[in-house]
């Protein structure tokens, strides 16, 4: 009986192999069940082509630049900057072409010491990856500004409007919890501070009542440090009516030895609008009056005045108006 060599696994792999990258091509074998596997390998052939390409590539050694960002370090306990540093710095650097594209791809931040006003940073520099050479850096020196650290408390402020429908109105204004922070940096950036904003809110046709967590404004970050990130904003509307009451105006200080004077006419009409809630009691408030001083009259040239109104406190009235706005006076003459 004949005897057969049998090649080796992997011979027989590489001439399976060659049969198929080495078959004609023709219409029908991209019919034929036998091109697929043939196409397949030449696809894993080729990816391997590929990543070997790219492997040996990567060994080696080039020259580029990366954008490194850059951190303060060593800022002393009763400093802080007036502007800030560079965000990045531009480095050449020079190394094997995988630990540059690791040193893109996660870049280590360059040190910037906050002892030091001007900045060297070809002295500073950051931890590069094993065999990588920092050949330089631009910006290169640059000067740090600093200033004394103090603490402030400030009012926050909202920043946006609020709105109602024609029949609808607010409460009382919005209220912030909290309505103040600590603020902590540089005296010169402070000594300006006079508010911090929150971040713009616009709230259309509000009926009832509103509570809302909102970021404050991101203006003067890395500059200034705060005490709170959000406040609450808390707003309340209501239906509101128009109401009309008719008052008598009185005039006050008059003394006894003088002449009574008198008002033209002796009252007003006061308009407004006022929760629907409210309407009743606000026409029966007997804390609803108006006034004009005798000391005013004697000083006014033009004959006419205007009566000073005091309203309910614990009523809401919105876009009070009174009618007529002036009044004329005369003396009376009382027989004795």
């Amino acid at each position: 009986m004949p005897v057969v060599d049998t090649p080796p696994n992997g011979s027989a792999f590489l001439e399976r192999l060659r049969r198929r990258l080495l078959a004609p091509v023709s219409p029908s074998n991209f019919q034929d069940e036998e091109a697929k596997p043939r196409w397949f390998a030449i696809s894993i052939c080729l990816l391997i082509s590929l990543l070997l390409w790219f492997t040996l590539t990567l060994q080696e050694t080039y020259t580029a630049m990366i954008e490194l960002p850059t951190e303060v370090i060593n800022m002393p306990d009763d400093a802080a900057l007036v502007s800030l540093p560079p965000a990045s710095v531009r480095a050449q650097v020079r190394g094997e072409g995988f630990e540059l594209l690791r040193l893109r791809y996660n870049p280590t931040a360059v040190p910037i010491d906050a002892t030091e006003d001007q900045v060297d940073l070809d002295v500073l520099a950051p931890e590069l990856p094993n065999g990588v050479i920092l050949e330089g850096v631009s910006p290169r020196v640059f000067n740090l500004q600093k200033d004394r650290r103090v603490i402030r408390r400030i009012p926050v402020i909202l920043r946006g409007s609020i709105d109602t429908p024609t029949s609808y109105d607010l409460l009382g204004e919005p209220t912030l919890s909290p309505d103040s922070i600590f603020v902590m940096g540089a005296v010169s950036i402070l000594d300006d501070l006079v508010a911090w904003p929150t971040q713009p809110l616009e709230i259309n046709d509000l009926v009832d009542s509103l509570s809302v967590l909102l970021p404050l404004s991101d203006s003067l970050t890395g500059l200034v440090e705060r005490s709170d990130q959000v406040v609450r904003v808390h707003a309340e509307a209501g239906h509101f009516t128009e109401a009309v009451r008719e008052i008598a105006v009185i005039v006050t200080g008059v003394p006894s030895s003088q002449r009574v004077v008198a008002l033209d006419p002796e009252s007003v009409q006061v308009r407004y609008r006022v929760p629907l809630i409210q309407y009743d009691a606000s026409l029966t408030a007997p804390d609803f009056f108006a006034t004009v001083s005798y000391d005013e009259i004697r000083a006014d040239t033009t004959g006419r005045v205007r009566p000073d109104l005091t309203l309910p406190p614990d009523l809401n009235l919105q876009d009070v108006s009174m009618i007529p706005p002036l009044l004329g006076y005369y003396e009376v003459l009382v027989e004795e």
